[in-house]
């Protein structure tokens, strides 16, 4: 090894070290707003349907959250030394492991509607049913999806600059997903949509090109809305959900009265009282608000600093990365999550009309915190060995 291998080697050998910092702080953040659902989840199973003195623990909404908390920091752990380049896409598409996690949801996503496989809750068939377990196929092609189009993207002969042979293709599959997804979730699938199309243009599609298939798009987005009355309701009651408080417009108005009820500082842990039956999906999607009932301002600021100083880390991460196949995996992994983070709040302070969109790692849910646990892994691998990779080459 020359002198100017050896500085180069040394120099990567620094940049492996210090980008590690990196995983480390997202990890941390991670922890905190599990920590916080945790604590949040146990003060809202105190409602008055669920008297958590009769029930055995991890029967409660707590008890169940805890075991889901450890199996997605699980999740981090082995995906996190699991090797980014295990899904980096082969010579062929069946190579890909990319292609077939797509595929496995496309198969599970279509098994939600299937009577005896999938499972319908609160007029909505979402959920695969195993034994007592059930699953949330979107959350998982979320996740599925984000690896293919990166694998595609990366790839030194995708025809980027080509709208059939390039960006038409990848255009149906997310179509596909989206309209699967769609059909019971708008709010999974405009995530998907949203941050498959940022994606896009990070992977080098142009701009311009996007506007061809945002129109198909955007009209499959209005049938999915016009087509279930409840759809339209939701955004007539954002408009105005004065006009309905007891029907339509009840979410939007109890979800403000328990912000503004917490105040600068909150009612005090454990004193909030929208729990009590007035605010509907409480421990989910409308946990932000219970934050700011019981923590106040403060708190709810609170989070949405940890989800900002999140979104930098991503950055960070996205920065120093040198690998396409890696960046594009940190920018549609993260953009997930932030997105939805985005949604979610913004549902609860009545800034967007509802959906049923959880609150990253905070809201009670077993799939969307294991499979965000996946993503943070995978963002951590990439984190940690491309540079690791790079040292190898070198």
């Amino acid at each position: 090894m020359n002198e100017e291998q050896t500085i180069k080697h040394n120099d990567l050998m620094l940049g492996f070290f210090r980008y590690q910092g990196y995983a480390l702080m997202l990890q941390g953040l991670v922890l905190a707003l599990m920590g916080l659902g945790l604590v949040m989840i146990y003060s809202a199973q105190g409602r008055v349907d669920r008297p958590p003195l009769h029930e055995a623990f991890f029967t409660t909404p707590a008890g169940k959250q805890l075991v889901f908390v450890g199996i997605s920091l699980l999740m981090i752990i082995i995906f996190s030394w699991i090797n980014y380049d295990w899904f980096r896409p082969g010579e062929t598409t069946l190579g890909s492991v990319g292609f077939w996690m797509l595929l496995l949801s496309v198969i599970l996503l279509i098994g939600a509607y299937i009577p005896g496989i999938g499972m319908e809750i609160n007029g909505a068939r979402r959920w695969i049913k195993f034994g007592s377990f059930t699953f949330q196929p979107s959350e998982f092609a979320k996740i599925a999806l984000m690896i293919y189009l990166a694998g595609k993207l990366s790839q030194s002969e995708f025809p980027r600059k080509e709208f059939l042979r390039g960006l038409l293709p990848l255009s149906l599959v997310v179509g596909l997903i989206c309209g699967i997804v769609g059909k019971e979730d708008l709010g999974t699938a405009a995530v998907i949509a949203a941050v498959s199309g940022l994606l896009l243009v990070a992977g080098g599609i142009q701009l311009w090109y996007l506007i061809l298939p945002a129109v198909p798009a955007i009209l499959m987005f209005v049938y999915l809305i016009l087509s279930e009355g409840y759809r339209v309701q939701r955004i007539t009651s954002f408009l105005n959900p004065e006009a309905d408080p007891q029907g339509s417009g009840y979410h939007a108005i109890q979800s403000l009265l328990a912000i503004a009820g917490g105040g600068w500082w909150g009612m005090g842990l454990g004193e909030g009282t929208q729990k009590y039956g007035y605010l509907p999906e409480d421990t989910t999607d409308f946990i932000f608000s219970i934050i700011c009932e019981e923590l106040g301002s403060v708190g709810g600021m609170a989070v949405l600093g940890i989800f900002m100083v999140f979104v930098i880390v991503g950055w960070l991460i996205f920065r120093h990365v040198k690998d396409d196949f890696g960046k594009l995996l940190v920018f549609g992994l993260m953009g997930v999550i932030a997105m939805q983070a985005t949604i979610n709040i913004a549902v609860a302070t009545v800034s967007v009309p509802t959906k049923g969109i959880a609150l990253p790692f905070v809201s009670a849910g077993g799939s969307g915190l294991i499979f965000a646990g996946m993503a943070i892994g995978i963002v951590c691998s990439v984190n940690k060995y491309s540079q690791w990779n790079l040292l190898k080459d070198s």
